[in-house]
């Protein structure tokens, strides 16, 4: 029997690949076949296949590695069965609200640690996100991920360790008990520049990558210990 690379296509995964299969043998159903981008693939999709022919083979003769650096094409794979990557905050398939993304690695499933901020809105640059937004990812080519807070992104209230200096990374904002030895200040806010933080504030950390929709932590020092 000859397989092709096309809806309805049966696959089967084995590791970070997946080949054409009898539907009876099967993982996963091809349900769109999209551009090297994967923009047109359905959200229900849970992998996104890249396929590479190979010089001179047809339809069915060729690599397929989940996102592979240099596609041709994106088969829009649908498992058979639960768990749904594709479904929100599940870890795969396209990027949509309630889905959750690690600063680096892209997306992570919201049940496990270490992801940074979940999805509010995917659109195509950080100006345009939501107010409530509290940063910006960018994502692919040509989309931002607008994230608001429940990983490691820190929101109001939060108590910070000190950092090593005033100019940081994301990575450098640590989140810690407020009643702990290592607590340093608490967040009072997220601001676009220093001057829009609470008067309370005594304490300010600017982000230095670029596209932070709030690059500015605004924090009150929780208490002395003999340092600044």
């Amino acid at each position: 029997m000859r397989f092709a690379w096309e809806r309805g296509a049966c696959v089967a995964r084995e590791n970070d690949r997946y080949e054409l299969a009898a539907c009876e043998d099967a993982d996963g159903r091809v349900i769109s076949m999209a551009d090297a981008e994967a923009a047109g693939c359905p959200v229900e999709t849970d992998e996104l296949v890249r396929i590479r022919p190979l010089p001179g083979a047809g339809a069915a003769d060729a690599q397929a590695v989940l996102r592979s650096p240099q596609p041709s094409r994106t088969a829009c794979v649908r498992t058979l069965r639960p768990p749904h990557a594709g479904e929100p905050g599940g870890g795969g398939g396209m990027l949509r609200p309630g889905d959750c993304l690690a600063l680096r690695g892209g997306e992570r499933p919201c049940s496990e640690p270490g992801w940074y901020g979940k999805v509010l809105a995917v659109v195509d640059r950080a100006a345009a996100c939501p107010a409530r937004a509290l940063d910006a990812l960018v994502v692919g080519e040509r989309e931002v991920a607008c994230l608001a807070g429940g990983g490691r992104i820190l929101r109001v209230g939060d108590c910070v360790t000190r950092p090593a200096g005033r100019l940081v990374s994301r990575e450098a904002l640590v989140r810690t008990p407020c009643d702990s030895a290592g607590a340093w200040a608490r967040v009072t806010a997220r601001a676009a520049t220093r001057g829009r933080c609470p008067e309370l504030s005594d304490r300010y950390l600017r982000v230095r990558e670029p596209g932070v929709q709030r690059p500015v932590t605004c924090l009150r020092r929780t208490a002395l210990r003999g340092s600044p």
